[in-house]
């Protein structure tokens, strides 16, 4: 028997490719917890800067994310009362 019949009608995209991806998941996940972990160890400020840091973008970040459904709430409601003053329809 050849090589190569060996090997015919065998699907091998479909087994190696869904065992592989989980497992590479579990390992990317393990990784980044090592990493924020060893970040945390070695960073230079104290305790208490750095959960201030933390905060202070976290805050940033929330008052960000306000701000911008802010100005799409407004943006939506400039378009409708766009078409309700121009007789433009939805349907």
């Amino acid at each position: 028997m050849t090589e190569y019949a060996r090997y015919e009608g065998q699907p091998y995209w479909s087994e190696k490719i869904g065992m592989n991806t989980g497992s590479s998941f579990v390992w990317l996940l393990v990784g980044i917890g090592i990493g924020a972990g060893a970040a945390l160890l070695l960073t230079p400020s104290t305790g208490r800067e750095l959960r201030s840091a933390i905060a202070h973008g976290y805050r940033r970040t929330i008052n960000g994310v306000t701000r911008g459904t802010q100005q799409l709430r407004q943006h939506g409601s400039n378009l409708v009362s766009f078409t309700r003053r121009s007789g433009v329809s939805g349907s």
